[in-house]
């Protein structure tokens, strides 16, 4: 009997429950898993991008020819970006509405350009002065290679290999240079994924330069031992 009484008794208070309550409790526990999955998937996106920021900064740290000033001007970008993304994963876990943490997750990309903008722009600035170092040793070594062939017979091949590999050194450093100096003026309101690929083509150019400047070497210096 008190089994068939109780029974009753939750049928009766269900009864008496308004449906729209019933389904405000629905719609309640729908959005609050929502909110809990954008919120999830924002931190793990943000996560992503710290994680990526801090080798950038290591990167920006390890250049060799960028000035000081532009060194402390990439560093303090790269710094800007992480500060900013750490502030808006404190406020999206603090979100208490979807409405709220969408515009929050749609932050991390529309306010932070980090894949779109600083990833590239670290990578072409440090291909750039990696490539300069190379360019400044290349150059060295066509001064002693040329000081070599001036105590030797002139032979015009070889003179027409240090030739050769002046130019293309020459024209290496024009390109490498210029390319850092204008990626480092890159901002979010100034840019076209079709300008990165261009420096990107260009870094190329003086790459294949530093290469075929590399083979001249190596023909002068095959060229000296068989005198």
């Amino acid at each position: 009997l008190g089994l068939v009484l109780g029974t009753c008794l939750t049928a009766v208070s269900l009864a008496v429950i308004p449906a729209s309550a019933l389904a405000s409790t629905s719609t309640s526990s729908t959005s609050q898993a929502r909110l809990q999955r954008i919120i999830t998937r924002g931190n793990s996106e943000i996560s992503r991008r710290l994680a990526t920021l801090n080798t950038l900064a290591a990167k920006v740290n390890s250049t060799t020819k960028l000035s000081s000033d532009d060194q402390a001007s990439l560093s303090a970008e790269v710094a800007s970006e992480i500060s900013g993304l750490t502030s808006l994963k404190t406020q999206l876990d603090a979100e208490t509405t979807v409405t709220a943490a969408v515009t929050d997750a749609q932050n991390i990309i529309t306010e932070y350009h980090v894949y779109a903008l600083v990833v590239p722009k670290v990578n072409l600035v440090k291909t750039a002065d990696a490539q300069q170092v190379a360019e400044g040793k290349l150059a060295a070594l066509a001064s002693n290679l040329g000081t070599r062939l001036a105590g030797t017979t002139k032979d015009p091949a070889l003179q027409a290999a240090l030739t050769d590999m002046n130019t293309k050194v020459s024209a290496a450093q024009a390109i490498s240079s210029s390319v850092e100096s204008s990626v480092l003026n890159l901002e979010p309101t100034s840019y076209t994924a079709g300008e990165l690929a261009t420096y990107r083509d260009q870094l190329k150019t003086a790459q294949n330069d530093n290469q075929a400047a590399v083979n001249d070497a190596k023909t002068i210096i095959t060229g000296l031992k068989a005198q």
